[in-house]
């Protein structure tokens, strides 16, 4: 942290130093980076990326009164990501829960996981949740970016945002055709020593008009048990998947544009019924199959003669389906959840002379209808059969006061109705509004105050489970559980700035400060071992606070990356720590471009204390350090459209486990995978 402290300050007087001196050239909102298709032979300058969950105007990431991180297509490229875990290794208060195995895998922001933290696919929520077997099931080839909101997030997004939002978006046409190309393509293949894990993914992309643009993509994985850097091969760790991705747009007259997005994952293998748990005598060891579908329809319109008119609408719709036979016996669960949603918005813009205001009203409604059965009989003590409604609206104000001061104010009212095949129903609302405050003290830095609430529905899981757990452990449901509420104070600092050392660098920074103060927060507790009794219950009060940095420079030629954060969480009413919350983590990264051959050479080092705050001492994590390496060839000028990455994760070969991951990470990983476009 002292470590992080010193180069953010050293970076500012930098900056400060800087702007006292006149510049050879104005400075711009841009951020020296590569494109992406020629990612290590020329410089370009582009774009600050536009965060799609802060607000429905559009805004850079790093202007945004928010802690935000964008794991861009440069970043998935460079570290060539088999999982989840390995596209958020680097951001600050992010961790992946759930373990190695990638579909038990889930994102933890700011120590909150599960339905805590929204996930959207293209906008679909995914909303799949069923105890240990997790319930985000990803194919990284088809990523364009992952974008991490922490913080609540409800006005915006709705119920679950207590820890932040992750949102995923798939590539389009547009992404991967060159400039003036109507017609492209993309096969590309991978492999990974320490599982020997061989994917294949193939693209074909298109404009057939000057107003659409089509895209499809099929990919494969498959991978054997990996190996732990004590040498030892984690049990039934191995994975098989296929996933198909359409997409398309099409304008409509010169203002509109219809898009239309279609997923289908299918994965297949053995593993413990439970995925995020080791292998021992008693585990139980089942195949799987996992089927998600997923489909987006949208229409985006603006006015090109009226400021008032700047409108989306998304429908869209996922159903997730487990099918688990056991080996050991006759015996199939299924696990069934289809949500069907809604959203739309209209921005309306208001010159008030020297002020510029923003209004957006908008609203979401979305369903989810889950089913669970074993032998065809229904599974009241697992997965229970339950329905839940949620509808809600919300107005969000953004006021220009001047060119420096930025106010935030919205609110957000959602209603929601839960019912269980059993008989039993609840309803509820709730209201999250938030607030922010930001000034630009100079053309380098913004600092800024937020506030915001948000809310959770308790899961149909967390009311109605009813049956038996494990060994003769009884689910006691508890249908009277209360919604859990979030009230956050944030004051940070966001650091822009461009030609500090060359006429081409640029700075990017942002440290925050925060106190989550949640309330009502369920927890499920077990007693009485194999012979007890496991419910959830409200707690009356709990506190997660921390400190957070990501900090990012790039001249062109030279990349470096700090990232920090400090998490503390208890039960406020009797001190105990609470469970989930990750060690103190530091990333360093960074890298070096060599222009005249086409090749980017860097690394990445993850530092993670011991983690022993933890309300039981069995949890206790030790400390870990891992270091990656990669290296980038665009071979264009060699072989037309071939690009080839290579890497090494766990050079160390260290052993050791995240967060609150029961089993061991992968050792040593030799990477490498080739693309060729057409």
């Amino acid at each position: 942290v002292r470590l992080l402290l010193a180069t953010v300050s050293t970076l500012a007087l930098s900056v400060a130093a800087h702007a006292e001196q006149p510049a050879s050239e104005p400075a711009t909102d841009t951020q020296t980076t590569e494109s992406q298709s020629a990612p290590a032979a020329e410089t370009a300058v582009v774009l600050d990326t536009v965060t799609v969950t802060a607000s429905k105007v559009e805004t850079s990431a790093i202007d945004a009164p928010a802690s935000i991180s964008i794991v861009d297509d440069e970043e998935l490229d460079r570290y060539q990501p088999q999982n989840l875990g390995d596209i958020l290794r680097s951001l600050p208060g992010v961790e992946t829960s759930g373990g190695p195995r990638a579909t038990a895998q889930m994102p933890s922001i700011r120590g909150l996981t599960d339905d805590r933290v929204v996930i959207r696919l293209d906008g679909a929520r995914a909303n799949f949740r069923s105890g240990h077997k997790g319930g985000l099931f990803l194919d990284p080839e088809t990523l364009k970016q992952v974008e991490v909101f922490r913080g609540p997030a409800s006005t915006m997004q709705g119920t679950g945002a207590l820890g932040g939002v992750l949102a995923l978006e798939t590539v389009t046409a547009d992404d991967m055709l060159e400039d003036g190309e109507r017609v492209g393509a993309r096969v590309k293949t991978g492999y990974a020593s320490v599982d020997s894990a061989l994917t294949l993914n193939s693209m074909a992309y298109a404009k057939p008009t000057d107003g659409s643009d089509v895209l499809v993509s099929l990919s494969h994985m498959n991978s054997g048990n990996y190996e732990t850097g004590d040498g030892l091969k984690e049990q039934y760790t191995d994975d098989n998947y296929i996933n198909g991705l359409f997409k398309g747009s099409v304008d409509v007259g010169d203002t509109g544009n219809i898009h239309l997005m279609l997923q289908r994952y299918a994965d297949h293998h053995i593993l413990p019924t439970s995925p995020d748990s080791a292998v021992g005598s008693t585990t139980v060891i089942v195949k799987r199959k996992t089927r998600q579908t997923t489909g987006v329809l949208g229409f985006d319109y603006y006015s090109d003669t009226s400021d008032l008119i700047d409108a989306n609408v998304n429908v869209y719709g996922m159903n997730t389906n487990i099918y688990e036979s056991r080996l050991s016996q006759t015996r199939l669960d299924e696990r069934d959840l289809v949500t069907l949603g809604a959203e739309g918005s209209n921005t309306a813009r208001f010159d008030l002379g020297s002020t510029d205001l923003a209004v957006t009203f908008g609203g979401e409604v979305f369903e989810d209808s889950q089913e669970g059965r074993r032998g065809g009989a229904p599974t009241p003590g697992l997965y229970p059969d339950a329905d839940m409604l949620i509808s809600g609206f919300y107005i969000d104000n953004q006021l220009d006061v001047t060119d420096a001061l930025q106010l935030t104010a919205g609110i957000r009212y959602d209603s929601f109705d839960l019912s269980s095949a059993s008989g039993n129903s609840r309803t509820d609302d709730a209201l999250s509004p938030r607030f922010s405050a930001s000034y630009r003290l100079t053309s380098w830095m913004q600092p800024y105050v937020s506030y915001a609430e948000a809310f959770n529905a308790p899961s149909l899981t967390q009311l109605y489970n009813d049956g038996i757990h494990f060994g003769n452990n009884q689910f006691v449901p508890n249908p009277n559980l209360d919604a859990e509420k979030a009230k956050t104070w944030e004051f940070g600092t966001n650091f822009k700035a461009d030609q500090l050392f060359t006429s081409r660098d640029s700075l990017r920074a942002k440290v925050a400060v925060f106190r989550n103060e949640i309330t009502d927060y369920i927890e499920q507790s077990v007693t009485g071992g194999f012979s007890g009794t496991t419910t959830s219950s409200n707690l009356p009060e709990a506190e997660i606070k921390g400190f957070e940095a990501d900090v990012n420079y790039d001249t062109g030629i030279v990349f470096a990356g700090v990232a920090a954060s400090i998490l503390r969480g208890e039960n406020s009413e009797t001190g105990d720590n609470l469970s989930n919350i990750q060690g103190d983590k530091l990333s360093l990264s960074g890298g070096y471009r060599l222009m005249d051959y086409g090749l980017e050479l860097g690394g990445r080092a993850t530092m993670v204390a011991k983690q022993d705050r933890m309300p039981d001492d069995t949890a206790d994590r030790g400390g870990y350090t891992r270091l990656d390496l990669f290296a980038r060839w665009d071979a264009s000028d060699y072989v037309d459209g071939l690009q080839v990455n290579a890497g090494i994760d766990n050079l160390l070969d260290q052993t050791y486990r995240t967060s609150d991951a029961i089993i061991y990470e992968p050792g040593r990983n030799f990477k490498i995978s080739a693309s060729m476009k057409f």
